[in-house]
């Protein structure tokens, strides 16, 4: 897989730490604040941040402040934990549901957590210290939430059948037979035609879901699914490996911002969403009709099983 990842392209970036300081920075950003922290969905990050004041009695103003350092990280590194616990994994399930359940999963998120990165750090008149931390939401801690999640029981979607290209023929033919009158079909017949196939392009680069007014909310490991409820797209079309580096998805928050990122490079493919699915309200379902054309085109270039695809939501 040689895509983008969530659009998560490092925590090194000032932008990070812009949705903590910069109210404008939200315009574009697809950014969910919870009680102990913010998740940058566009970004693909959890940040958190924590404060420390230098300790009564300590004269030396150097030792002061690396202590009043060490307590604004630990705090920041709670509030992150408690962050990142909020994180929808899936349609059913947090982050939190599996370290709640499962203390080798709790140990490995605190590691992943207690190994963040401090973005930015504040000094303040009155000797105390705020830090901010951040940690990636693909890597290590998408991998661990793929290995908790259970196997997918909802049936997938049938590949549309492409007919065969005829082939022209240079050999001389024997004489035909009697040609026989041809019946047309019944304008349902004909629908059904039209509705199993669109090859009117073929060479897509992307796919992009408009899901605003929906309702619905970001996931690590959402599904795309059509109006029977079938799956379209979901964790299944690529690599774990591949997955737990780049993410599933991307998100935007609007459609131009979407068709611009790399990850559904220069020609995507936008569908409407018709609805959400799931109790956490994270899958969408796309009409049965997009649905064929996206599992009929994506084979040429590749776009789901090299993960694609962008979803839009408000």
């Amino acid at each position: 897989m040689r895509r983008s990842g969530f659009c998560f392209w490092g925590i090194f970036s000032v932008i990070f730490f812009l949705p903590l300081s910069t109210p404008g920075a939200e315009v574009k950003e697809v950014i969910e604040r919870l009680p102990n922290g913010v998740i940058n969905w566009t970004q693909g990050v959890v940040t958190a941040r924590g404060s420390g004041a230098p300790p009564v009695g300590i004269t030396l103003p150097s030792q002061a402040r690396l202590m009043a350092e060490r307590a604004a990280k630990a705090d920041a590194l709670r509030n992150l934990l408690e962050a990142v616990k909020g994180v929808r994994v899936d349609a059913d399930t947090t982050v939190e549901n599996f370290t709640t359940k499962s203390d080798r999963v709790m140990t490995r998120v605190s590691g992943i957590v207690k190994g963040a990165t401090v973005v930015e750090k504040r000094y303040l008149s009155d000797g105390g210290v705020e830090i901010t931390v951040a940690v990636n939401l693909t890597g290590e801690l998408l991998a661990v939430m793929l290995q908790e999640l259970p196997p997918l029981t909802v049936p997938l979607m049938p590949t549309p059948v492409v007919p065969a290209v005829e082939k022209k023929e240079t050999k001389v033919s024997p004489p035909s037979p009697p040609e026989e009158k041809k019946v047309p079909p019944t304008p349902e017949v004909q629908a059904k035609v039209e509705e199993r196939l669109d090859l009117k392009k073929l060479e897509y680069t992307g796919l992009i879901v408009d899901a605003r007014k929906l309702g619905l909310r970001p996931a690590l490991v959402p599904k795309i699914l059509n109006q029977k409820g079938e799956l379209v797209y979901s964790s299944l079309n690529l690599e774990q490996k591949e997955l737990s580096k780049m993410g599933l998805v991307g998100y935007a928050k609007d459609v131009d911002a979407a068709a611009k990122n790399q990850r559904v490079t220069a020609d995507p493919y936008v569908v409407p969403g018709l609805n959400i699915s799931g109790e956490k309200k994270t899958d969408v379902v796309i009409s049965n009709r997009d649905a064929q054309v996206v599992l009929t085109t994506a084979p040429y270039t590749g776009y789901l099983k090299n993960g694609r695809v962008m979803i839009v939501y408000d």
